[in-house]
Protein backbone atom coordinates (compact mmCIF):
# COMPACT_ATOMS: atom_id res chain seq x y z
CA UNK A 1 0.00 0.00 0.00
CA UNK A 2 2.87 2.34 0.79
CA UNK A 3 4.45 2.06 -2.68
CA UNK A 4 1.08 2.61 -4.36
CA UNK A 5 0.44 5.57 -2.08
CA UNK A 6 3.86 7.05 -2.86
CA UNK A 7 3.33 6.58 -6.58
CA UNK A 8 -0.07 8.25 -6.35
CA UNK A 9 1.31 11.31 -4.56
CA UNK A 10 4.26 11.57 -6.99
CA UNK A 11 1.85 11.52 -9.93
CA UNK A 12 -0.37 14.08 -8.20
CA UNK A 13 2.62 16.35 -7.59
CA UNK A 14 3.69 16.06 -11.24
CA UNK A 15 0.16 16.90 -12.39
CA UNK A 16 0.00 19.95 -10.13
CA UNK A 17 3.43 21.10 -11.36
CA UNK A 18 2.36 20.76 -15.00
CA UNK A 19 -0.94 22.54 -14.32
CA UNK A 20 0.85 25.37 -12.52
CA UNK A 21 3.34 25.75 -15.34
CA UNK A 22 0.50 25.83 -17.89
CA UNK A 23 -1.39 28.44 -15.88
CA UNK A 24 1.78 30.56 -15.65
CA UNK A 25 2.28 30.42 -19.42
CA UNK A 26 -1.34 31.46 -20.01
CA UNK A 27 -0.95 34.33 -17.54
CA UNK A 28 2.22 35.57 -19.24
CA UNK A 29 0.57 35.42 -22.67
CA UNK A 30 -2.50 37.30 -21.43
CA UNK A 31 -0.34 39.94 -19.76
CA UNK A 32 1.71 40.40 -22.94
CA UNK A 33 -1.45 40.66 -25.02
CA UNK A 34 -2.94 43.26 -22.67
CA UNK A 35 0.30 45.29 -22.64
CA UNK A 36 0.45 45.27 -26.45
CA UNK A 37 -3.20 46.29 -26.66
CA UNK A 38 -2.67 49.20 -24.28
CA UNK A 39 0.49 50.25 -26.11
CA UNK A 40 -1.34 50.19 -29.43
CA UNK A 41 -4.21 52.19 -27.96
CA UNK A 42 -1.93 54.93 -26.66
CA UNK A 43 0.33 55.13 -29.69
CA UNK A 44 -2.19 54.89 -32.52
CA UNK A 45 -3.32 57.97 -34.45
CA UNK A 46 -6.29 59.70 -32.84
CA UNK A 47 -8.83 61.13 -35.31
CA UNK A 48 -11.06 64.07 -34.43
CA UNK A 49 -13.26 66.49 -36.36
CA UNK A 50 -14.00 70.19 -36.09
CA UNK A 51 -10.65 71.05 -34.55
CA UNK A 52 -8.18 73.50 -36.07
CA UNK A 53 -4.88 74.05 -34.23
CA UNK A 54 -3.79 77.67 -34.09
CA UNK A 55 -1.10 77.54 -31.39
CA UNK A 56 2.33 78.51 -32.68
CA UNK A 57 4.10 76.25 -30.17
CA UNK A 58 2.65 73.06 -31.67
CA UNK A 59 4.35 71.32 -34.58
CA UNK A 60 1.50 70.66 -36.99
CA UNK A 61 1.68 69.15 -40.47
CA UNK A 62 -0.95 70.48 -42.85
CA UNK A 63 -2.79 69.16 -45.86
CA UNK A 64 -5.58 70.81 -47.84
CA UNK A 65 -8.10 69.36 -50.26
CA UNK A 66 -11.24 70.42 -52.10
CA UNK A 67 -14.52 68.71 -51.33
CA UNK A 68 -17.33 67.66 -53.64
CA UNK A 69 -18.82 70.55 -55.67
CA UNK A 70 -22.35 71.50 -54.62
CA UNK A 71 -24.58 73.10 -57.25
CA UNK A 72 -26.63 75.97 -55.84
CA UNK A 73 -29.88 74.99 -57.53
CA UNK A 74 -31.53 77.69 -59.64
CA UNK A 75 -28.35 79.79 -59.77
CA UNK A 76 -25.19 79.70 -61.93
CA UNK A 77 -23.03 79.12 -58.85
CA UNK A 78 -21.22 76.08 -57.51
CA UNK A 79 -19.81 75.91 -53.97
CA UNK A 80 -16.80 73.78 -53.01
CA UNK A 81 -15.52 73.30 -49.47
CA UNK A 82 -11.82 73.74 -48.69
CA UNK A 83 -10.95 71.01 -46.18
CA UNK A 84 -7.96 71.35 -43.86
CA UNK A 85 -6.38 68.28 -42.27
CA UNK A 86 -3.82 68.55 -39.46
CA UNK A 87 -1.57 66.07 -37.67
CA UNK A 88 0.13 67.01 -34.40
CA UNK A 89 2.19 65.01 -31.92
CA UNK A 90 0.63 64.20 -28.55
CA UNK A 91 2.42 62.75 -25.53
CA UNK A 92 1.97 59.14 -26.66
CA UNK A 93 0.04 59.32 -29.90
CA UNK A 94 -0.54 61.32 -33.07
CA UNK A 95 -3.62 63.54 -33.15
CA UNK A 96 -5.14 63.83 -36.60
CA UNK A 97 -7.93 66.30 -37.32
CA UNK A 98 -9.92 65.55 -40.46
CA UNK A 99 -12.73 67.06 -42.51
CA UNK A 100 -12.41 70.56 -41.12
CA UNK A 101 -14.02 73.02 -43.51
CA UNK A 102 -12.06 76.29 -43.35
CA UNK A 103 -13.22 78.11 -46.48
CA UNK A 104 -15.56 77.90 -49.47
CA UNK A 105 -14.71 78.34 -53.14
CA UNK A 106 -17.49 79.80 -55.31
CA UNK A 107 -17.52 79.17 -59.04
CA UNK A 108 -19.71 80.83 -61.65
CA UNK A 109 -20.59 78.12 -64.18
CA UNK A 110 -21.57 80.67 -66.84
CA UNK A 111 -18.15 82.34 -67.08
CA UNK A 112 -15.90 80.15 -64.86
CA UNK A 113 -15.09 83.00 -62.48
CA UNK A 114 -13.94 81.82 -59.06
CA UNK A 115 -13.56 83.49 -55.68
CA UNK A 116 -13.00 82.49 -52.05
CA UNK A 117 -15.41 83.34 -49.26
CA UNK A 118 -12.43 84.25 -47.02
CA UNK A 119 -8.95 85.48 -47.89
CA UNK A 120 -7.38 83.02 -45.43
CA UNK A 121 -7.88 79.48 -44.09
CA UNK A 122 -7.53 80.29 -40.39
CA UNK A 123 -11.18 79.93 -39.37
CA UNK A 124 -13.38 76.89 -38.75
CA UNK A 125 -16.71 76.56 -40.55
CA UNK A 126 -18.85 74.28 -38.42
CA UNK A 127 -21.85 74.56 -40.72
CA UNK A 128 -22.71 76.00 -44.11
CA UNK A 129 -26.47 75.91 -44.53
CA UNK A 130 -28.30 76.35 -47.85
CA UNK A 131 -31.63 78.22 -47.83
CA UNK A 132 -34.34 77.89 -50.47
CA UNK A 133 -37.30 79.85 -51.80
CA UNK A 134 -39.52 76.97 -50.67
CA UNK A 135 -39.06 75.41 -47.25
CA UNK A 136 -40.65 72.07 -48.18
CA UNK A 137 -37.77 69.68 -48.95
CA UNK A 138 -39.90 67.54 -51.29
CA UNK A 139 -40.48 70.45 -53.68
CA UNK A 140 -38.10 69.70 -56.56
CA UNK A 141 -38.67 73.09 -58.21
CA UNK A 142 -37.14 75.13 -55.40
CA UNK A 143 -34.11 77.39 -55.86
CA UNK A 144 -31.34 78.53 -53.53
CA UNK A 145 -31.89 82.05 -52.19
CA UNK A 146 -29.59 82.28 -49.17
CA UNK A 147 -26.51 81.00 -47.39
CA UNK A 148 -25.86 80.84 -43.65
CA UNK A 149 -22.58 79.93 -41.94
CA UNK A 150 -21.70 78.92 -38.39
CA UNK A 151 -18.12 80.11 -37.92
CA UNK A 152 -15.40 79.97 -35.27
CA UNK A 153 -12.73 82.57 -36.02
CA UNK A 154 -11.30 83.27 -32.54
CA UNK A 155 -9.77 81.06 -29.87
CA UNK A 156 -11.96 82.40 -27.08
CA UNK A 157 -11.16 79.72 -24.45
CA UNK A 158 -7.36 79.97 -24.84
CA UNK A 159 -6.62 76.31 -25.70
CA UNK A 160 -4.82 77.18 -28.98
CA UNK A 161 -7.55 75.47 -31.00
CA UNK A 162 -10.67 76.49 -32.86
CA UNK A 163 -13.48 74.16 -31.81
CA UNK A 164 -17.20 74.21 -31.04
CA UNK A 165 -16.21 75.00 -27.44
CA UNK A 166 -15.22 78.51 -28.56
CA UNK A 167 -17.71 81.31 -29.11
CA UNK A 168 -19.30 81.04 -32.56
CA UNK A 169 -20.78 83.48 -35.05
CA UNK A 170 -23.73 83.14 -37.41
CA UNK A 171 -23.01 84.84 -40.74
CA UNK A 172 -24.31 85.11 -44.29
CA UNK A 173 -23.12 86.04 -47.79
CA UNK A 174 -24.46 86.54 -51.28
CA UNK A 175 -24.81 83.45 -53.44
CA UNK A 176 -21.51 84.18 -55.22
CA UNK A 177 -19.58 84.38 -51.92
CA UNK A 178 -19.42 88.18 -51.82
CA UNK A 179 -20.70 90.52 -49.08
CA UNK A 180 -19.87 88.23 -46.18
CA UNK A 181 -21.31 89.66 -42.95
CA UNK A 182 -21.86 88.45 -39.42
CA UNK A 183 -25.42 88.37 -38.12
CA UNK A 184 -24.68 87.35 -34.51
CA UNK A 185 -21.31 87.24 -32.73
CA UNK A 186 -20.14 85.84 -29.41
CA UNK A 187 -22.65 82.99 -29.21
CA UNK A 188 -21.95 80.82 -26.17
CA UNK A 189 -24.17 77.97 -27.34
CA UNK A 190 -25.96 77.62 -30.68
CA UNK A 191 -29.10 75.53 -30.43
CA UNK A 192 -30.27 75.59 -34.06
CA UNK A 193 -30.42 77.46 -37.35
CA UNK A 194 -33.54 76.43 -39.24
CA UNK A 195 -35.55 77.66 -42.22
CA UNK A 196 -39.10 77.46 -40.85
CA UNK A 197 -41.11 79.00 -43.72
CA UNK A 198 -40.49 80.04 -47.32
CA UNK A 199 -39.37 83.49 -46.16
CA UNK A 200 -38.14 83.07 -42.56
CA UNK A 201 -35.15 81.59 -40.74
CA UNK A 202 -35.17 80.93 -36.99
CA UNK A 203 -31.97 81.04 -34.92
CA UNK A 204 -32.02 79.79 -31.32
CA UNK A 205 -28.92 80.52 -29.26
CA UNK A 206 -27.47 81.50 -25.89
CA UNK A 207 -25.46 84.67 -25.39
CA UNK A 208 -24.58 86.48 -22.17
CA UNK A 209 -26.25 83.60 -20.32
CA UNK A 210 -29.60 84.36 -21.95
CA UNK A 211 -31.43 82.13 -24.41
CA UNK A 212 -32.62 84.07 -27.46
CA UNK A 213 -35.02 83.47 -30.35
CA UNK A 214 -34.22 85.50 -33.48
CA UNK A 215 -36.13 85.60 -36.77
CA UNK A 216 -34.58 86.63 -40.11
CA UNK A 217 -36.24 87.33 -43.44
CA UNK A 218 -35.36 85.65 -46.71
CA UNK A 219 -33.71 86.20 -49.08
CA UNK A 220 -31.76 89.12 -47.58
CA UNK A 221 -31.38 87.70 -44.05
CA UNK A 222 -32.57 90.95 -42.48
CA UNK A 223 -33.36 90.74 -38.74
CA UNK A 224 -37.04 90.66 -37.84
CA UNK A 225 -38.25 89.93 -34.31
CA UNK A 226 -36.09 88.92 -31.37
CA UNK A 227 -37.32 87.46 -28.09
CA UNK A 228 -35.63 86.45 -24.85
CA UNK A 229 -36.69 82.92 -23.92
CA UNK A 230 -37.87 82.97 -20.28
CA UNK A 231 -36.26 80.61 -17.82
CA UNK A 232 -38.31 77.76 -16.36
CA UNK A 233 -38.29 76.60 -12.76
CA UNK A 234 -36.51 73.37 -11.87
CA UNK A 235 -38.89 72.43 -9.03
Amino acid sequence: MTRKSDRFFRNLWRFNAIALAGALVVFVLLAASLAWSLFGETTRTRRVTNVVNVGEQEKVSEEFSLGTPYVLTGTPYVRVALVRGQTSAGSYYLKRSEQNTVNYLFMNASNNEVRWLFDRANQLLIEGQILFDKAKVTDISRSVVGLVYVVVDKDTNGDNRLTEKDAVSVATSDLDGTNYRKLIEGIEQLYSVQQITDDKVLVLYQKDKQSVSQLYSLPRMEPLKQAIIPKVGLN
